[in-house]
């Protein structure tokens, strides 16, 4: 029961630590003037490995484990209940994609899909995404996956040359498809 105990505190204070470094949008998130790093022509052209007429797959730039990928739509969409039924549709297929290819080049098992809706669950992005995030046989500590959450926020970005070689990487196990 102790060991129990210890690991909800332990979970609570990362959480709490979480909330405090998350950054907090200096104005409502769905104005049309907030910026958007999803309709950003560079943020487009240094992540994206995959797309086609609706929907892109990115590599994030902060990875909360190798392989963690980014699945949105082409048309600037805030929230998941604006999207059209199509591009729902095209996520879901992309996701599929996105999981063959990941599974080829980090030599994954399993992925958890994580998708906001609101601020006040953590959307710090107003553009409808997925977060692809893989993991390995073994992989099965929550905690450490918790760690790897919080310290993803606070982490630098992939340098560029990095993020270049996960582009092209994924981008050639897609067409191998």
């Amino acid at each position: 029961m102790r060991n129990i105990v210890s690991i909800l505190v332990f979970v609570g204070l990362i959480c709490g630590v979480f909330y405090i470094v998350t950054p907090k949008p200096q104005k409502n998130l769905y104005d049309p003037g907030v910026y958007c790093a999803f309709c950003d022509p560079k943020v487009l052209e240094a992540q994206t490995f995959y797309e086609d007429d609706l929907v892109r797959a990115l590599y994030t730039h902060k990875p909360i484990y190798p392989g963690h990928c980014l699945i949105i739509t082409k048309r600037h969409v805030p929230r998941f209940e604006g999207l059209t039924e199509q591009e729902a549709s095209q996520m879901m297929q992309t996701i599929k994609k996105v999981n063959t290819a990941v599974q080829k080049v980090f030599d994954t098992s399993a992925y958890l899909l994580l998708q906001k809706n609101g601020y006040e669950v953590g959307q710090t992005v107003p553009h409808v995404h997925f977060h692809y995030i893989p993991r390995k046989a073994g992989d099965d500590s929550e905690i450490a996956f918790i760690g790897r959450m919080f310290y993803s926020t606070i982490e630098s970005p992939l340098p560029p040359q990095e993020m270049r070689e996960m582009v092209t990487e994924l981008h050639d196990a897609m067409l191998a498809d």
